[in-house]
């Protein structure tokens, strides 16, 4: 008899064995797999966004028309946009709608010297909006070597640096020492011979 209750211990054992291996291989063993696809899935769309990302980044577009020192026109993708220089103001130069500011007509050469025939990269900046009123993009830019144009503008003395309503942006730390470097070394629109760095004179 206690022989006999031994076996059917065993076999109970054996089977309760059987049983929870085959039910985790198969109910726990979904699971498992289910978790690796999610985290591959998710792996992939992370590759993705970064892929996608990287190629926006490294878009360039054709300069088409300057218009003046801190807007000029491109080729976005296929249809011809304004963009507007995000942290940079430039004199104005003469026109219709606007009194002329002194050293505008200058600003406007220089970026017409710089911008012409090149192909530029812009960067959007998240804690700005990405178009003006007048419907122009605002994004920094970047020339093809590589160089921030907004802040050669602003170091070379053609531009102010320039906080729309007090919102701080990406790139102001450096925008405003850029315009303390121009202010103290009086170049462009800072020099005594020129504006002193006001706008009308």
């Amino acid at each position: 008899m206690k022989i006999k209750n031994k076996i059917i211990l065993i076999v109970f054992l054996v089977f309760a064995v059987g049983y929870f291996l085959g039910y985790q291989n198969g109910y726990f063993g979904n699971q498992i797999q289910e978790l690796k696809n999610e985290i591959k899935k998710e792996e992939n769309s992370v590759k993705d966004n970064s892929q996608n990302k990287k190629t926006a980044s490294e878009k360039k577009y054709e300069v088409l028309r300057v218009i003046d020192g801190d807007t000029f026109e491109i080729n976005f993708d296929g249809q011809k946009k304004s963009v507007r220089l995000l942290g940079v103001n430039t004199p104005e130069k003469k026109n219709p709608f606007r009194p002329q500011e002194c050293f505008g007509e200058e600003a406007s050469k220089k970026a017409k010297e710089i911008l012409t025939g090149q192909k530029v990269k812009i960067e959007f900046d998240e804690s700005q909006s990405k178009f003006d009123k007048f419907g122009r993009i605002l994004a920094y830019v970047y020339l093809e070597d590589g160089e921030d144009f907004g802040k050669k503008m602003i170091q070379d003395g053609y531009a102010y640096e320039y906080t729309y309503h007090g919102r701080e942006y990406k790139h102001q730390k450096e925008y405003k020492e850029a315009e303390k470097f121009a202010r103290e070394n009086k170049l462009g629109l800072w020099a005594d011979s020129a504006c002193d760095g006001k706008k009308f004179k």
